[in-house]
């Protein structure tokens, strides 16, 4: 009995969240149209209807194999929309997951718990649960709901402005010609309202929506390319206030100040956010999740990084511009590193001042001045890099005493021309090297471009 009272609770909770929020309480089921409704109705009054009928039946009923049969169903079914919006857009719903697991407690409740004869109480219950089948059953016929005054368009991709368009795919009728060319356009709408083409022949566009669990990685990816090599920039299946939330979301990824336009939806051929939408030829392509893109825009991928202290006396000068030196410096495939190569004689002429060096004396090993000085740092932190990034090391030399910006075994001592450190580029992608410092820091990084 306290089962079906359960099922009741869930039912009257679908009602709720309906209301709160028409297609999905977190806004990523509207990605999925097979996850938005069914039938035109929203599958949260399919869920409140599918409770409140398990509801009677338990209450109603003895214990008997097709109510639990039937409440199995129903717990698999959930699992299985979950399931699905998971492999399309790799989010699940936070509050589809939890009815979900509710459901299957429930009927594993059922066939567990001894059954026992419905009593009066069961009986008297059972009068509004089925007045609850019937509240659900209403709403699910006349479906009210309510729509935004204004909604931008949807994309729809057409052969030219004023040509017959088909949304999410081509049009059927001949291309108007445009200086020799098919033009294609994506017919979206500017943050003001005004209606507007983007040309996909000229570049891609990135459909992204501003409640998107995975949409910062992607963003954060289009902020490390060129601004000449970034996609149009498309917020799409929007909630209410997304419009002044998409320049702070932006920003918060690299973005700031980036032109971006507005779609309801994508077309039709992409199923989940982010997506990368191009033309290819004659044909609408496209690919979706930030690593797709990000592989497809062959945006860099870091592999490995350092940060260490950088003192601001002399040898902080020196580790600058050793820094300075090794920045941007391009690795092939197989091909050797060489700091001392790359950085070369650390002299006054080449703007390297006197720092300090750790050499063995005949008191033991001491830092005592030295042109130079300090580079040791910016081969200790290139080398705890190559250590992330899981490449070879070709030759590394040890401090004759510790010190304290790495570890035992973790620092790269150098001396022209002798002690040098090597690693070898052995991934199959192109490597660069990005090293700065500033604010007392020392940062190398180790990038693979793709």
């Amino acid at each position: 009995m306290l089962v079906g009272y359960v099922y009741l609770l869930l039912s009257l909770a679908a009602i709720i969240a309906w209301q709160l929020e028409p297609s999905c309480a977190s806004g990523a089921c509207s990605a999925v149209a097979q996850l938005e409704s069914f039938l035109g109705r929203p599958w949260w009054l399919w869920g409140a209807l599918f409770y409140a009928v398990a509801g009677v039946l338990c209450l109603g009923l003895p214990k008997n194999r097709l109510t639990g049969i039937f409440l199995a169903a129903g717990a698999v079914f959930h699992a299985g929309l979950v399931g699905y919006g998971y492999a399309v857009t790799r989010h699940v719903c936070p509050f589809c997951w939890k009815f979900a697991v509710m459901g299957t407690l429930l009927v594993t409740s059922y066939w567990v718990l001894p059954g026992k004869k419905p009593g009066r109480t069961a009986y008297i219950s059972a009068g509004p649960a089925r007045a609850l089948v019937v509240i659900t059953l209403v709403l699910l016929v006349i479906n009210p709901g309510t729509k935004p005054a204004v909604a931008p368009p949807a994309a729809t991709v057409a052969m030219a402005a004023g040509a017959e368009s088909q949304s999410g795919s081509f049009v059927t009728g001949g291309p108007k010609a445009i200086e020799g060319k098919a033009h294609y356009q994506l017919r979206v709408s500017t943050p003001g309202g005004a209606e507007t083409y983007l040309d996909l022949r000229e570049k891609p566009a990135l459909f992204f929506a501003v409640w998107c669990p995975h949409c910062p990685e992607a963003l954060k990816d289009l902020a490390m390319l060129s601004p000449e090599k970034r996609p149009y920039l498309v917020v799409t299946y929007p909630r209410d206030g997304d419009e002044e939330k998409a320049e702070r979301k932006l920003a918060e990824n690299g973005l700031a100040g980036e032109l971006y336009y507005l779609a309801e939806k994508p077309p039709e051929s992409v199923q989940g956010v982010p997506a990368l939408v191009w033309m290819e030829g004659s044909e609408l392509r496209h690919v979706e999740g930030a690593g797709a893109i990000a592989k497809k825009l062959r945006v860099p991928k870091l592999l490995g990084s350092a940060e260490i202290s950088n003192p601001p006396d002399g040898g902080g000068k020196n580790v600058a511009l050793a820094a300075a030196l090794i920045n941007g410096k391009i690795i092939q495939p197989g091909e050797v590193f060489s700091f001392n190569r790359t950085v070369g004689p650390r002299t006054v002429s080449r703007g390297f001042v006197e720092g300090r060096s750790i050499v063995e004396t005949v008191y033991g090993p001491k830092a005592v001045p030295d042109v130079g000085g300090g580079v040791c740092r910016t081969a200790t932190a290139l080398h705890l890099a190559v250590l992330k990034a899981g490449l070879q090391v070709v030759e590394r030399h040890d401090h004759s005493m510790p010190v304290n910006y790495a570890g035992l075994g973790k620092d790269a001592a150098v001396a022209w021309p002798y002690w040098d450190f090597k690693f070898k580029n052995t991934s199959r992608k192109t490597l660069a090297i990005k090293a700065r410092s500033d604010h007392g820091k020392l940062r190398v990084e180790l990038w693979a471009l793709r």
